[in-house]
């Protein structure tokens, strides 16, 4: 009886950490997505001006 408790109480917190650690990736991903998309905004900005400073 205790150590069903015990079993279902650790799953519980593993359960638990897994949801945390999934969150944290995809929001890390999330991130590196809008950085990216924002570093190839700037660098199509950079290149238009490049092209239009070149004779």
């Amino acid at each position: 009886m205790i150590w069903q408790l015990l079993w279902k109480a650790i799953i519980m917190i593993v359960k638990g950490v897994l949801k945390v650690a999934a969150a944290a990736f995809w929001l890390t991903l999330e991130l590196l997505k809008i950085f990216l998309l924002m570093f190839g905004l700037i660098f199509r900005v950079f290149l238009a001006f490049v092209d239009a400073g070149t004779p």
